[in-house]
Protein backbone atom coordinates (compact mmCIF):
# COMPACT_ATOMS: atom_id res chain seq x y z
CA UNK A 1 0.00 0.00 0.00
CA UNK A 2 2.65 2.47 0.87
CA UNK A 3 4.87 1.80 -2.47
CA UNK A 4 0.95 2.49 -4.79
CA UNK A 5 0.39 5.66 -2.46
CA UNK A 6 4.24 7.02 -3.55
CA UNK A 7 3.78 5.84 -6.95
CA UNK A 8 0.19 7.89 -7.24
CA UNK A 9 2.12 10.73 -5.42
CA UNK A 10 5.05 10.46 -8.40
CA UNK A 11 2.39 10.41 -10.99
CA UNK A 12 0.95 14.37 -9.67
CA UNK A 13 4.46 15.86 -10.04
CA UNK A 14 5.64 13.28 -13.03
CA UNK A 15 2.87 13.97 -15.49
CA UNK A 16 2.96 18.14 -15.43
CA UNK A 17 6.83 17.96 -15.56
CA UNK A 18 6.31 15.69 -18.40
CA UNK A 19 3.59 18.16 -20.07
CA UNK A 20 5.87 20.85 -19.36
CA UNK A 21 9.29 19.11 -21.25
CA UNK A 22 7.46 18.39 -24.15
CA UNK A 23 6.13 22.15 -24.53
CA UNK A 24 9.73 23.31 -23.79
CA UNK A 25 10.60 21.10 -26.30
CA UNK A 26 8.11 22.01 -28.66
CA UNK A 27 8.35 25.85 -28.25
CA UNK A 28 12.44 25.18 -29.07
CA UNK A 29 11.87 23.03 -32.46
CA UNK A 30 9.09 26.19 -33.63
CA UNK A 31 8.84 29.68 -32.27
CA UNK A 32 12.40 29.82 -31.02
CA UNK A 33 14.18 27.25 -33.67
CA UNK A 34 15.25 30.63 -35.82
CA UNK A 35 16.81 33.31 -33.74
CA UNK A 36 15.67 37.09 -34.47
CA UNK A 37 17.10 40.40 -33.91
CA UNK A 38 20.24 40.45 -32.46
CA UNK A 39 20.16 36.43 -31.67
CA UNK A 40 20.03 36.19 -35.94
CA UNK A 41 23.20 38.88 -35.97
CA UNK A 42 25.04 36.66 -33.24
CA UNK A 43 24.64 33.73 -35.94
CA UNK A 44 24.92 35.70 -39.18
CA UNK A 45 28.21 37.25 -37.52
CA UNK A 46 29.56 33.55 -36.94
CA UNK A 47 28.93 32.17 -40.69
CA UNK A 48 31.43 35.78 -41.98
CA UNK A 49 32.49 39.24 -41.57
CA UNK A 50 29.67 42.09 -40.80
CA UNK A 51 30.34 45.62 -42.63
CA UNK A 52 27.78 48.04 -41.71
CA UNK A 53 25.12 47.57 -38.92
CA UNK A 54 22.00 50.12 -39.13
CA UNK A 55 20.34 51.01 -35.68
CA UNK A 56 17.53 53.42 -34.69
CA UNK A 57 13.43 52.93 -34.71
CA UNK A 58 11.42 51.70 -37.61
CA UNK A 59 11.61 54.80 -39.36
CA UNK A 60 15.34 53.28 -40.54
CA UNK A 61 13.89 49.91 -40.63
CA UNK A 62 11.27 51.15 -42.93
CA UNK A 63 13.97 52.87 -45.20
CA UNK A 64 17.33 50.97 -45.14
CA UNK A 65 16.91 47.90 -47.34
CA UNK A 66 20.86 46.09 -47.05
CA UNK A 67 21.19 44.95 -50.16
CA UNK A 68 20.75 47.63 -51.89
CA UNK A 69 23.08 49.51 -49.32
CA UNK A 70 25.56 46.94 -50.10
CA UNK A 71 25.40 47.59 -53.89
CA UNK A 72 27.25 50.79 -53.43
CA UNK A 73 29.94 49.61 -51.17
CA UNK A 74 32.26 47.69 -54.41
CA UNK A 75 35.21 48.89 -54.72
CA UNK A 76 35.77 49.78 -50.47
CA UNK A 77 37.09 47.75 -47.82
CA UNK A 78 33.27 47.29 -46.75
CA UNK A 79 32.79 44.97 -50.25
CA UNK A 80 31.92 41.77 -49.56
CA UNK A 81 31.07 42.32 -45.94
CA UNK A 82 27.63 41.70 -44.58
CA UNK A 83 25.06 44.36 -44.41
CA UNK A 84 22.47 44.55 -41.50
CA UNK A 85 19.50 46.60 -40.55
CA UNK A 86 19.29 46.03 -37.19
CA UNK A 87 16.59 49.09 -36.56
CA UNK A 88 13.53 48.17 -34.78
CA UNK A 89 10.14 49.70 -33.93
CA UNK A 90 9.95 50.60 -29.84
CA UNK A 91 13.39 50.08 -29.53
CA UNK A 92 16.07 52.30 -27.75
CA UNK A 93 18.96 53.29 -27.85
CA UNK A 94 19.89 51.42 -24.43
CA UNK A 95 18.54 48.03 -26.31
CA UNK A 96 21.22 48.49 -29.20
CA UNK A 97 23.76 49.48 -27.04
CA UNK A 98 23.34 46.10 -24.77
CA UNK A 99 23.38 44.12 -28.71
CA UNK A 100 26.12 45.67 -30.23
CA UNK A 101 28.26 45.05 -26.73
CA UNK A 102 27.31 41.46 -27.28
CA UNK A 103 27.50 41.21 -30.58
CA UNK A 104 30.96 42.97 -30.53
CA UNK A 105 32.45 40.58 -27.25
CA UNK A 106 31.27 37.69 -29.07
CA UNK A 107 32.58 38.34 -32.61
CA UNK A 108 35.29 40.76 -32.28
CA UNK A 109 37.09 39.55 -35.35
CA UNK A 110 33.88 39.49 -37.61
CA UNK A 111 33.05 43.15 -36.87
CA UNK A 112 36.83 44.35 -36.63
CA UNK A 113 36.61 48.01 -38.67
CA UNK A 114 32.59 47.86 -38.54
CA UNK A 115 30.38 50.71 -39.90
CA UNK A 116 27.20 51.17 -37.63
CA UNK A 117 24.89 53.78 -38.64
CA UNK A 118 23.20 55.12 -36.44
CA UNK A 119 19.81 57.36 -36.57
CA UNK A 120 19.99 61.04 -35.80
CA UNK A 121 16.25 62.35 -36.64
CA UNK A 122 16.40 65.73 -37.97
CA UNK A 123 20.20 65.59 -37.81
CA UNK A 124 20.79 65.08 -33.62
CA UNK A 125 19.55 62.12 -32.10
CA UNK A 126 17.59 62.24 -28.62
CA UNK A 127 19.87 62.75 -25.80
CA UNK A 128 19.30 59.55 -23.50
CA UNK A 129 21.22 58.33 -20.40
CA UNK A 130 21.36 54.97 -18.78
CA UNK A 131 19.62 56.71 -15.21
CA UNK A 132 16.99 59.00 -16.46
CA UNK A 133 15.69 57.68 -19.46
CA UNK A 134 14.23 53.61 -20.01
CA UNK A 135 15.79 50.96 -20.88
CA UNK A 136 13.13 49.88 -22.81
CA UNK A 137 9.63 51.06 -23.72
CA UNK A 138 6.89 50.48 -21.65
CA UNK A 139 4.75 48.98 -24.70
CA UNK A 140 7.30 45.89 -25.27
CA UNK A 141 9.94 45.92 -21.76
CA UNK A 142 11.00 41.87 -23.29
CA UNK A 143 12.86 43.12 -26.27
CA UNK A 144 15.62 43.51 -23.12
CA UNK A 145 15.25 39.89 -22.23
CA UNK A 146 17.57 38.72 -24.54
CA UNK A 147 19.93 41.62 -24.32
CA UNK A 148 21.08 41.72 -20.45
CA UNK A 149 23.65 40.04 -18.87
CA UNK A 150 23.21 39.45 -15.54
CA UNK A 151 25.71 41.82 -14.22
CA UNK A 152 23.84 44.56 -15.85
CA UNK A 153 20.99 43.98 -13.61
CA UNK A 154 21.87 46.09 -10.71
CA UNK A 155 21.99 48.99 -12.70
CA UNK A 156 18.93 48.15 -14.81
CA UNK A 157 16.82 48.28 -11.75
CA UNK A 158 18.25 51.24 -10.48
CA UNK A 159 16.78 52.93 -13.54
CA UNK A 160 13.99 55.13 -14.20
CA UNK A 161 11.11 55.39 -16.48
CA UNK A 162 9.87 51.70 -16.38
CA UNK A 163 7.77 50.91 -13.58
CA UNK A 164 9.34 48.14 -10.43
CA UNK A 165 7.05 46.05 -11.73
CA UNK A 166 8.17 45.50 -14.96
CA UNK A 167 11.83 45.73 -13.98
CA UNK A 168 11.17 43.15 -11.78
CA UNK A 169 9.61 41.29 -14.56
CA UNK A 170 12.19 41.78 -16.82
CA UNK A 171 14.87 40.61 -14.58
CA UNK A 172 13.10 37.33 -13.53
CA UNK A 173 12.95 36.74 -16.99
CA UNK A 174 16.34 37.58 -17.76
CA UNK A 175 17.68 34.74 -15.15
CA UNK A 176 15.23 32.19 -16.42
CA UNK A 177 16.16 32.92 -20.16
CA UNK A 178 17.26 29.17 -20.68
CA UNK A 179 13.68 28.09 -20.43
CA UNK A 180 12.08 29.30 -23.74
CA UNK A 181 8.62 28.16 -22.69
CA UNK A 182 8.61 31.42 -20.65
CA UNK A 183 10.91 33.57 -22.78
CA UNK A 184 9.25 33.07 -26.17
CA UNK A 185 5.53 33.56 -24.79
CA UNK A 186 5.57 37.06 -27.42
CA UNK A 187 6.45 34.29 -30.15
CA UNK A 188 4.49 31.87 -28.87
CA UNK A 189 1.36 34.16 -29.32
CA UNK A 190 2.50 35.59 -32.45
CA UNK A 191 2.61 32.41 -33.93
CA UNK A 192 -0.91 31.41 -32.81
CA UNK A 193 -2.72 34.41 -33.83
CA UNK A 194 -1.32 34.33 -37.31
CA UNK A 195 -0.21 31.31 -38.50
CA UNK A 196 -2.17 28.51 -36.15
CA UNK A 197 -5.74 29.97 -35.68
CA UNK A 198 -6.51 31.13 -39.19
CA UNK A 199 -5.37 28.46 -40.42
CA UNK A 200 -7.37 25.93 -37.91
CA UNK A 201 -9.91 27.80 -38.68
CA UNK A 202 -9.77 27.83 -42.58
CA UNK A 203 -9.89 23.77 -41.78
CA UNK A 204 -6.88 22.76 -42.44
CA UNK A 205 -3.56 21.72 -40.23
CA UNK A 206 -1.27 24.29 -39.34
CA UNK A 207 2.24 23.73 -40.63
CA UNK A 208 4.73 25.11 -37.18
CA UNK A 209 7.92 24.34 -38.87
CA UNK A 210 9.64 27.80 -39.79
CA UNK A 211 10.77 27.98 -42.71
CA UNK A 212 12.68 31.45 -42.75
CA UNK A 213 16.69 31.99 -43.16
CA UNK A 214 18.56 33.11 -40.43
CA UNK A 215 18.46 37.06 -40.91
CA UNK A 216 15.60 37.14 -42.23
CA UNK A 217 14.05 39.91 -40.18
CA UNK A 218 17.52 42.07 -40.52
CA UNK A 219 16.58 42.91 -43.91
CA UNK A 220 14.66 46.48 -43.51
CA UNK A 221 11.08 46.73 -44.62
CA UNK A 222 8.95 43.66 -46.28
CA UNK A 223 6.76 41.01 -44.61
CA UNK A 224 9.55 40.72 -41.44
CA UNK A 225 8.71 44.19 -40.57
CA UNK A 226 6.78 45.27 -37.16
CA UNK A 227 5.15 47.91 -39.40
CA UNK A 228 1.59 47.86 -40.16
CA UNK A 229 0.04 49.07 -43.63
CA UNK A 230 -3.45 48.26 -42.92
CA UNK A 231 -5.70 51.58 -43.01
CA UNK A 232 -6.92 51.26 -40.22
CA UNK A 233 -3.14 51.25 -38.51
CA UNK A 234 -2.16 53.94 -40.88
CA UNK A 235 -4.94 56.26 -39.92
CA UNK A 236 -3.92 55.73 -36.66
CA UNK A 237 -0.22 56.28 -37.00
CA UNK A 238 -0.67 59.22 -38.83
CA UNK A 239 -2.87 60.63 -35.60
CA UNK A 240 -0.36 60.03 -33.21
CA UNK A 241 2.17 61.81 -35.67
CA UNK A 242 0.27 64.77 -35.75
CA UNK A 243 0.10 64.83 -32.04
CA UNK A 244 3.79 63.78 -31.45
CA UNK A 245 4.96 66.65 -33.97
CA UNK A 246 2.75 69.19 -32.47
CA UNK A 247 4.37 67.96 -28.89
CA UNK A 248 8.12 67.87 -30.42
CA UNK A 249 7.95 71.52 -31.83
CA UNK A 250 6.22 73.02 -28.40
CA UNK A 251 8.50 71.80 -26.01
CA UNK A 252 12.02 71.99 -26.53
CA UNK A 253 14.76 71.84 -24.23
CA UNK A 254 18.03 71.80 -25.07
CA UNK A 255 20.28 68.88 -26.12
CA UNK A 256 24.16 69.92 -25.83
CA UNK A 257 25.57 67.98 -23.17
CA UNK A 258 26.48 64.58 -24.67
CA UNK A 259 29.02 63.44 -22.07
CA UNK A 260 27.70 60.50 -19.82
CA UNK A 261 25.07 59.75 -22.38
CA UNK A 262 24.38 56.49 -23.83
CA UNK A 263 25.37 58.20 -27.15
CA UNK A 264 28.57 59.08 -25.96
CA UNK A 265 29.04 55.17 -24.68
CA UNK A 266 28.05 54.29 -28.48
CA UNK A 267 31.05 56.16 -29.75
CA UNK A 268 33.18 54.27 -27.66
CA UNK A 269 31.73 51.02 -27.17
CA UNK A 270 32.46 50.68 -31.22
CA UNK A 271 35.72 52.26 -31.41
CA UNK A 272 37.35 50.63 -28.69
CA UNK A 273 36.48 47.37 -30.86
CA UNK A 274 37.71 48.80 -34.13
CA UNK A 275 34.92 50.47 -35.52
CA UNK A 276 33.27 53.49 -36.25
CA UNK A 277 29.72 55.12 -35.13
CA UNK A 278 28.27 57.39 -37.75
CA UNK A 279 25.02 59.53 -37.37
CA UNK A 280 22.74 59.53 -40.57
CA UNK A 281 19.19 61.48 -41.31
CA UNK A 282 16.40 59.78 -42.17
CA UNK A 283 13.32 60.72 -44.14
CA UNK A 284 11.16 63.21 -42.02
CA UNK A 285 7.39 64.69 -42.93
CA UNK A 286 6.83 67.87 -42.51
CA UNK A 287 4.99 67.29 -39.52
CA UNK A 288 8.32 66.43 -37.98
CA UNK A 289 10.15 68.29 -39.82
CA UNK A 290 8.78 71.74 -38.14
CA UNK A 291 9.90 70.67 -34.63
CA UNK A 292 13.66 71.39 -35.62
CA UNK A 293 13.64 74.43 -37.85
CA UNK A 294 13.10 76.30 -34.45
CA UNK A 295 16.09 78.27 -33.46
CA UNK A 296 16.76 76.07 -30.55
CA UNK A 297 16.58 72.79 -32.70
CA UNK A 298 19.05 74.18 -35.52
CA UNK A 299 21.32 75.39 -33.18
CA UNK A 300 21.19 71.99 -31.52
CA UNK A 301 22.28 70.17 -34.87
CA UNK A 302 25.05 72.89 -35.42
CA UNK A 303 26.56 72.16 -32.19
CA UNK A 304 26.00 67.88 -32.22
CA UNK A 305 27.84 68.25 -35.28
CA UNK A 306 30.37 69.63 -33.79
CA UNK A 307 30.14 66.65 -30.90
CA UNK A 308 30.35 64.23 -33.92
CA UNK A 309 33.56 65.97 -35.05
CA UNK A 310 34.95 65.43 -31.51
CA UNK A 311 34.42 61.87 -31.25
CA UNK A 312 36.15 61.20 -35.02
CA UNK A 313 32.43 60.79 -36.24
CA UNK A 314 30.07 63.16 -38.70
CA UNK A 315 26.67 63.31 -39.45
CA UNK A 316 25.59 62.04 -42.68
CA UNK A 317 22.71 63.95 -44.89
CA UNK A 318 21.61 61.69 -48.02
CA UNK A 319 20.55 63.41 -51.35
CA UNK A 320 17.13 62.29 -51.44
CA UNK A 321 13.95 64.20 -52.79
CA UNK A 322 10.71 63.04 -51.25
CA UNK A 323 7.26 64.65 -50.17
CA UNK A 324 4.93 64.03 -47.26
CA UNK A 325 2.72 61.38 -49.70
CA UNK A 326 6.18 59.28 -49.39
CA UNK A 327 5.20 58.60 -46.15
CA UNK A 328 1.90 57.04 -45.88
CA UNK A 329 1.71 57.18 -42.47
CA UNK A 330 4.06 60.09 -41.48
CA UNK A 331 6.36 58.05 -40.04
CA UNK A 332 7.54 55.77 -42.51
CA UNK A 333 9.13 55.61 -45.82
CA UNK A 334 7.05 53.80 -48.66
CA UNK A 335 8.43 50.44 -49.21
CA UNK A 336 8.99 51.24 -53.12
CA UNK A 337 11.23 53.87 -52.55
CA UNK A 338 13.75 52.20 -50.02
CA UNK A 339 15.84 50.73 -52.51
CA UNK A 340 16.64 54.48 -53.80
CA UNK A 341 16.98 56.16 -50.06
CA UNK A 342 19.53 53.19 -49.82
CA UNK A 343 21.78 53.64 -52.61
CA UNK A 344 21.50 57.88 -51.42
CA UNK A 345 22.53 56.92 -47.88
CA UNK A 346 25.40 54.95 -48.89
CA UNK A 347 26.79 57.45 -51.36
CA UNK A 348 26.44 59.90 -49.06
CA UNK A 349 28.31 57.68 -46.64
CA UNK A 350 31.18 57.10 -48.74
CA UNK A 351 31.32 60.84 -49.80
CA UNK A 352 31.12 62.14 -46.47
CA UNK A 353 32.07 59.72 -44.13
CA UNK A 354 34.32 56.99 -45.65
CA UNK A 355 35.80 54.04 -43.66
CA UNK A 356 39.42 53.61 -43.84
CA UNK A 357 40.89 51.56 -46.45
Amino acid sequence: MAGLFTWRRAQWLAVPLLVLGLAEWFVRQTADRVPTWYGAAQRLAAEGPIGVVLVGSSRVQAAVLPADFAAELGGTALAGRQVLNLARGYSTDAEHYLGLRNLLQGHPAALRGVQVLAEATGGVPFRTTWRDHGWAQEQQPWMLVDLLSPSDLPAFLRSAQLGLGTRLHVSLRVLLRPVRLFNRRERVRQQWLEQVLPTVAAGQLPDLTPNEPVGFDLQGPGAASSIRVDPQAVALARASALQVGEMLERHQAPMREWHGTVQEDLVRLVRDHGGRLVFFEPPLSEVFQRAYRTPLRREDVVLFGVQAGAWSSCVVRPDFQFVDDDLPDLWHLRPELAPEFSRALARAFLRDCPPAP
